[in-house]
């Protein structure tokens, strides 16, 4: 019995020894470290430019998901209310442009025209009042020389009728008493003959004078009449005036309107910027509605479901973590003592805690800093109170032909690298 005890603590002993020798054979062989987790690319998917409430959640966690795929809808209640409103706004500007570009058409076509053809009739016009002023003046000048010839023609018509008249009466009188005196044959013949004869001598003077005198009213009166023609010309002379005002008042309204011809432009020119405006605003809008259905950007599993339907999220809160199995690495921590035992491309022999067995893989990266350089609160040895800690280096291995059931970011790894 005792030999059979002896036989047993000489095997467990052998046993230790054999694995304190393995042990150290190792140590000597390798960079071994327990301190390795699995990784992978996550990527954290959030609104990108709109906030609101999640009306629908397509995929659970742990779901695979392809790119593209629809992950969540946000409510697009209110950007809808403002796209419609944007939209009536931009017709009306639409409708409102339509309308002063027509208007401004028919005033380029019209009012040029129109300027003209009034420039022309008011150009006549006062050509034709000139005309009419130089009529009337020479008309002034013939009216006045025609009725004053016509007076002095008359005044002199009158006094040699009223001398005629005079001398007749008095030859009558002389002829009557002659008579008397011929017919008592107190005077010879002869001298009743000379009377006789002076009597209708003074008559036809008298007719002559009178028919003068008539004839000298007429011309009066026929110069009078002229006035008609000088007033004529006064009248015409006015309306030619009355004209040249009004085509004067309808050339100022329409040089008037030219000027509304580059206020038209104005107007419009402004219109088209508010146009081109709310066509972007429009453009954003449809872009953010398109962003409240946001898809997953790449093919992967999800990793964490953190927001339900009815939460509110907004940019950079992330409602899903998805990652890509394809991108999976391991991230072990290396002992500064050791870590110049590795270089990129070792050899690296993987031992997963999710699949009990060995990967092979090889570094793809060695990191140039310690992590406790990133700590957010680095140790302080500037007053001499240090104790030495060994400091760890991140080392990046690819690890090869893993199945899928046992990619589990986050989980322990233990790491073998031969040492270079």
């Amino acid at each position: 019995m005792k030999r059979l005890f002896s036989l047993l603590g000489a095997l467990l002993l052998l046993s230790v020894t054999l694995w304190f020798l393995f042990y150290l054979y190792e140590r000597y062989r390798f960079v071994i470290t327990d301190n390795a987790y699995q990784y992978a690319d996550i990527v954290n998917v959030s609104p990108e430019d709109v906030s609101g409430h999640v009306v629908k959640l397509y995929k659970r966690e742990y779901e695979k998901v392809k790119s593209g795929e629809p992950l969540f809808k946000i409510d697009d209640s209110t950007l809808k209310k403002d796209l419609s409103s944007l939209q009536g706004k931009l017709n009306s500007l639409v409708s409102r442009k339509r309308e002063l570009e027509t208007k401004l058409s028919r005033l380029e076509k019209q009012l040029p025209e129109s300027v003209k053809s009034t420039e022309f009739e008011l150009n006549s016009l006062k050509r034709e009042l000139s005309s009419l002023k130089e009529n009337l003046k020479e008309a002034e000048v013939k009216y006045s020389v025609l009725v004053n010839s016509a007076k002095a023609s008359l005044s002199a018509a009158k006094e040699a009728y009223e001398a005629s008249n005079v001398n007749l009466d008095r030859m009558e009188k002389r002829f009557k008493r002659y008579k008397e005196l011929y017919r008592r044959r107190v005077i010879s013949e002869q001298q009743f003959d000379d009377v006789k004869s002076a009597y209708y001598q003074a008559l036809s003077q008298f007719k002559t004078a009178e028919s003068n005198l008539e004839l000298s009213q007429e011309k009066l009166r026929e110069a009078e009449a002229f006035s008609h023609t000088v007033n004529s010309l006064k009248e015409k002379i006015s309306s030619t005036r009355e004209r040249i005002g009004a085509l004067q008042s309808q050339l100022e309204s329409k040089k008037a309107d030219l000027k509304k011809i580059s206020e038209l432009k104005a107007s419009i020119s402004e219109i088209a910027y508010q146009i081109d405006s709310l066509k972007a605003q429009i453009g954003k809008t449809k872009l953010l509605i398109s962003h409240t259905l946001v898809k997953s950007p790449i093919d992967g599993l999800i990793a964490k479901k953190w927001k339900e339907e009815g939460d509110f999220v907004s940019p950079g809160i992330a409602v899903y973590s998805i990652y890509n199995p394809k991108t999976f690495y391991v991230l072990a921590w290396i002992d500064e003592d050791d870590i110049g035992y590795v270089r990129k491309g070792s050899r690296a022999l993987i031992e997963l805690e999710t699949c009990k067995g060995q990967f092979k893989g090889n570094v793809t990266a060695v990191g140039t800093s310690a992590g406790s350089v990133f700590a957010l609160i680095p140790r302080d040895t500037s007053q001499g109170e240090y104790v030495k800690v060994t400091q760890r280096v991140p080392v990046k291995i690819k690890v090869f032909n893993v199945p899928l059931r046992c990619i589990k970011p986050g989980t322990n790894v233990s790491v073998k690298i031969p040492k270079e």
